[in-house]
């Protein structure tokens, strides 16, 4: 239970990061959180709807929805 409950506030951090910084690249996004990888984490807030991703040649960027 206690893992879920971790997960869900990385997901509100991820999710306040991208609102303050539209466009965040995911290495800003990792640096930020002091994580190797968030892609799983990335993923779950587009199911979600709650972000979506913007591919620009190899750069990838996150928006708020």
């Amino acid at each position: 239970m206690q893992n879920k409950k971790t997960r869900e506030k990385v997901l509100v951090k991820i999710l306040t990061l991208i609102k303050k910084k539209p466009g965040i690249r995911p290495a800003e996004i990792n640096r930020a959180l002091n994580r190797e990888h968030s892609a799983g984490l990335r993923n779950t807030l587009i199911k979600k709807g709650l972000v979506r991703k913007e591919r620009k040649g190899n750069a990838v960027f996150y928006y708020p929805i």
